[in-house]
């Protein structure tokens, strides 16, 4: 009897701490709404007159000089590209070269898979994620820190770099696979964070995936994020605006997301929306899309890149007699489409 009244007394207790806690302290996997609106101006070709983008990947905001936005592009072809978009609608697209180091670094990998690319203003750095393949993706899995001339990121050369070594080195690479990496990278005053493309079985991804933070003074992978209570399937791109706070896109879901992490590097809150695609110049038109990296610039206009996909890029015959003979071209072109929208912090 005695036994049972303190059991009893023990249950009490425990259901008031519970309620108490989950009643003050908000799930962190909980849901809000991510409130964007579309840009009327977009999407876009990302094309110029000289030149156009191919394969886009990444895509990094820099800068605003006069009434024109800057922007670093990374192409899974192994190019970077300057975008400038003035008057927010006309492109100028030039390539940045790199150094014959930089070159030469580049030459052993199977294929020059630049999956991603980051800025960080305060001491202009720009980071760059490759994706490792086939014969040894944990081998040529690297993020690279890049240097440009003067240390001006509007320059158009890469004078130097160096590869950033995490620790431990078998967790980094631990969940490599063929053309599966690091798809997200985003920046901010004490850390780095590698946001995992996803799992992926016979072609099928999974239905999460992983963020890791690290320690931007040592490489050191310090906390583990899953994203399975998140909703999040897959991680094609990652953005950092303050001090743990990351947006995101889940490709396969086709999702836009936000995450900022408390000081314990536990998620906290937790917004997304999902993301309409269409035809630039046919906004009732949709197409296969593969959103692929995110940036925001100084005004809260957030911007999004599609990486064509071959197999599916090129709509079917239904949806092409619709379109005039350019939009035709620059789907059979494999010519990348950038998206804006405005963000309601």
């Amino acid at each position: 009897m005695h036994i049972n009244k303190i059991n009893m007394s023990l249950r009490t207790v425990l259901i008031f701490v519970l309620v108490s806690f989950c009643s003050c302290r908000p799930a962190a996997t909980d849901n809000h709404e991510l409130k964007i609106k579309p840009d009327s101006n977009y999407p876009r070709w990302i094309v110029s007159k000289l030149d156009s983008a191919r394969q886009t990947s990444g895509i990094a905001f820099i800068g605003q000089k006069n009434n024109a936005k800057h922007f670093l592009l990374a192409d899974d072809i192994g190019l970077i590209h300057h975008l400038k978009i003035e008057n927010d609608t006309v492109f100028t697209i030039t390539p940045v070269h790199f150094s014959p180091e930089f070159q030469k670094y580049l030459e052993k990998f199977p294929k020059k898979d630049f999956e991603e690319i980051t800025y960080f203003p305060k001491d202009n750095s720009v980071y760059l994620s490759i994706e490792g393949n086939n014969p040894d993706p944990a081998e040529f899995t690297k993020i690279i820190k890049l240097n440009f001339f003067n240390n001006d990121v509007f320059s158009d050369s890469i004078v130097s770099f160096s590869q950033i070594e995490f620790k431990p080195y078998s967790l980094f690479t631990k969940y490599v696979r063929n053309n599966i990496a690091y798809e997200g990278l985003a920046v901010d005053d004490h850390y780095l964070y590698l946001g995992l493309e996803g799992f992926s079985e016979k072609g099928v991804f999974a239905d999460s995936t992983f963020i890791f933070v690290v320690d931007k003074s040592n490489g050191s992978i310090i906390k583990q994020i899953n994203t399975k209570n998140l909703g999040i399937g897959t991680i094609s791109g990652l953005f950092s605006d303050k001090n743990n706070s990351l947006y995101g896109i889940d490709r396969n879901g086709k999702k836009l997301f936000h995450i900022e992490l408390d000081n314990s590097l536990e998620v906290n809150y937790f917004s997304s929306t999902k993301v309409t695609s269409s035809i630039p110049g046919y906004k009732n038109l949709d197409y296969v899309a593969s959103l692929e990296s995110v940036t925001i610039d100084n005004e809260n206009n957030i911007y999004l890149v599609d990486d064509p996909w071959p197999r599916f890029y090129v709509p079917d015959n239904s949806t092409l007699v619709k379109l005039d003979q350019t939009t035709i071209m620059n789907f059979k072109s494999f010519v990348p489409i950038i998206y804006r929208f405005k963000l309601n912090k």
